[in-house]
């Protein structure tokens, strides 16, 4: 893929990510509040998930950008075209819509906004990478005994806890709350003098907190939620739902050790106390203080407030926004329903760039329409023009009925916007297609024309259709008995296979070369 066509895909995975990763925060903020007074441990699956959703929504955006635009097109453009600033089609004024306007702008800084987003992302895993780093020096410093007692009770609720990898009690001087470090093979540090004033109900509690995030795998998921926030640093939805995956982790490890203790209260001293050593640690660290621990006190201790969002306003909230998904859902898929797959004779690829410099003119197609052209009393000149010239050879029977059927202007103006963006080639700049398919019309003017425009003409219209030949094989009469004739050669051309060859013949000696059957185009 070229280097544009991947700035392009990528630049806009990036910003749809922005309401993709708005809707999914709104949606968990209206969940969260109805699962109030239920475990910390559904709580936690649900934020997690919304996390997941937040990492696969880019990929499937992704996949969704490359995928459609073949479908459309089959293959990429063959030469790189500037955005247009197109004000007529046909010799027609068409006012742009603002969000193509703004769409258009978007295009332009779509490679500063991604050398941000890469300076950005570097920075991030800078960062985690030095907290790495660190965490593996705190986990190598460790090398103080500890007294056998509180090794055995270690090991004992490590046993209780069907804890089967091997784990390691150590005592640190730098570390100033107990810590977790490491997941294949963890690490739980011990400050020296932090337990003193503790009885051995509230070590044990501490101890199987810890424990607790063994069991879970918690520091692996740690690690992968922060390459999360590293790749989508710039959305605060992801922060905040990261922050309160936290959050969620470390009570569910809280209940857990109350659990074991068999006293909330006794845990909920043990934790207060341990606060007066808390301590700033590295990121890749699960300390027993982690997260708000005020809040987790008073959680334990039946003392948290109610959430700010009632029951049934988030339940109300969540109806809403999933009716309002069903229904822009339904719209889409009816929309594309209406606009099957193109037929051979009207699916455009282009192949190499053209040889000659076009003229460039703004009205490509100004001639009077088609004596066989459809008539509708309802529509003005400008769009029965646009309908009978512009796109003449390569609007589908579903799509010409459903522009006669459209009642007003702004609809057709709708309507044709979609028609070029539904062509644009995957991964190539908005207005790709239109821009190429004006060209090659007035391309055609210039060079077929005869004793009709060029675009009407069998060459004009295969031009349009296939782009510039790989060859072109002519072939002048030498005498008044000749016939003039051309043969056109394409590699490749979307639904009519390889090496294709097109032969033209100027029967009636005017210049108006006729397109002789061939099995694969009439």
């Amino acid at each position: 893929m070229p280097i544009e066509s991947l700035t392009h895909v990528v630049g806009w995975t990036l910003l749809h990510f922005c309401w993709q990763g708005a809707l999914v925060a709104i949606l968990m903020s209206c969940v969260l509040p109805l699962l109030h007074g239920r475990s910390s441990q559904v709580r936690y699956l649900v934020a997690c998930s919304a996390l997941v959703l937040m990492a696969v929504l880019p990929m499937i955006t992704c996949i969704h950008l490359v995928m459609v635009g073949q479908s459309h097109t089959g293959e990429l453009f063959g030469s790189t075209l500037q955005l247009p600033s197109v004000s007529s089609r046909g010799g027609v004024s068409f006012s742009e819509p603002l969000l193509d306007r703004i769409t258009y702008t978007l295009d332009r800084f779509l490679p500063l906004l991604l050398f941000l987003w890469g300076t950005g992302v570097l920075f991030v895993f800078g960062r985690l990478g030095l907290g790495l780093v660190v965490a593996h020096r705190i986990k190598s410093a460790a090398s103080f005994p500890l007294p056998q007692e509180l090794q055995a009770n270690f090991y004992r609720l490590a046993r209780r806890l069907s804890i089967t990898r091997p784990v390691r009690l150590m005592n640190s001087a730098i570390v100033q709350v107990p810590t977790l470090i490491g997941w294949f093979r963890p690490v739980v540090l011990i400050p020296l003098g932090c337990l003193s004033g503790l009885s051995m109900a509230q070590i044990e509690a501490i101890l199987a907190h810890e424990l607790a995030h063994i069991r879970r795998h918690d520091y692996l998921f740690s690690v992968l939620q922060s390459i999360v926030e590293a790749l989508l640093f710039y959305h605060p939805a992801v922060w905040w739902v990261s922050k309160t995956i936290r959050q969620e982790r470390e009570n569910c490890c809280d209940d857990i050790a109350v659990e074991v203790s068999g006293n909330a209260l006794i845990y909920a001293r043990a934790l207060s106390l341990l606060e007066e050593h808390r301590s700033t640690l590295p990121a890749f660290t699960l300390g027993v203080t982690g997260g708000n621990l005020t809040m987790r006190i008073k959680r334990l201790l039946g003392l948290q407030k109610g959430p700010a969002l009632t029951q049934p306003i988030a339940f109300g909230v969540l109806t809403l926004l999933i009716a309002v998904a069903a229904v822009s859902v339904g719209t889409m898929v009816r929309a594309q329903s209406t606009v099957p797959t193109q037929s051979v004779h009207t699916q455009s690829a282009a192949a190499s760039g053209a040889a000659s410099n076009p003229t460039t003119d703004s009205s490509p197609i100004s001639q009077s329409a088609s004596p066989n052209a459809s008539t509708a009393p309802t529509i003005t000149s400008q769009y029965q023009n646009w309908l009978d010239q512009d796109v003449r050879w390569n609007i589908t029977p579903a799509e010409r009925a459903a522009f006669l059927s459209l009642g007003s202007d702004p609809e057709r103006d709708h309507f044709i916007e979609q028609f070029w963006l539904r062509r644009d080639p995957a991964g190539a700049p908005a207005d790709t297609y239109r821009t190429e398919h004006y060209r090659r019309i007035a391309y055609a003017n210039q060079h077929f024309a005869a004793t009709i425009p060029g675009w009407e003409t069998d060459r004009g219209r295969i031009y349009i259709l296939y782009g510039q030949p790989f060859s072109i094989d002519s072939h002048p009469a030498l005498n008044s008995s000749d016939e003039s004739h051309e043969t056109w050669s394409y590699k490749s051309v979307p639904g009519l296979g390889e090496n294709i060859e097109l032969k033209f013949v100027d029967a009636c000696k005017c210049g108006n070369y006729q397109l002789q059957p061939t099995p694969s185009v009439p």
